[in-house]
């Protein structure tokens, strides 16, 4: 019987752990693409507005799949349904989210894409697929940033 309960809580602490593991992963991911918004809002004038289009679009569809799908739910469960301590956790991601946001403008002062920047969003969507319409942006979007990329 004792076992049968240790088994139990592994395998909750496991499902927790592995919850704030992916919230974590994801607004890394976050911070990457409000980062490469970011870079596209001033793009060179030689990358076509269309293609830039393509990318902010994909990158934004992707980014509510992950808010919605992703890191609202399970930080809400992770709070026990509690929508303030959630409110106050969301707060504490966004506040990671442009700490990531600084240190890859830190890294990247450049206004051009770099072929990193389209690998970074692609070792996301590994973590984190979405599906149907989304899915098809977010590669869209990733084969533009490397043509884009490309270009310099």
């Amino acid at each position: 019987m004792k076992k049968l309960i240790m088994v139990g809580l592994l395998v909750t602490v496991s499902q927790s752990s592995m919850a704030v593991g992916l919230v974590n992963d994801m607004q890394l991911c976050q911070g990457v693409i409000e980062f490469v918004d970011n870079k596209l809002k001033k793009a060179p004038r030689y990358y076509d507005k269309a293609d830039v289009k393509t990318v902010r679009q994909g990158l934004e569809a992707y980014n509510q799949y992950i808010q919605r799908e992703i890191v609202a739910p399970r930080l809400l469960k992770f709070n026990g349904g509690d929508a303030e301590k959630t409110k106050q956790m969301q707060k504490q991601v966004d506040a990671y989210k442009s700490t990531v946001v600084n240190q890859l403008q830190s890294r990247y002062p450049q206004e051009n894409l770099l072929t990193d920047h389209a690998i970074s969003v692609n070792d996301c969507a590994k973590k984190a697929v979405p599906s149907g319409e989304d899915l098809d942006r977010l590669k869209d979007a990733v084969n533009t940033m490397v043509k884009l990329a490309q270009m310099n």
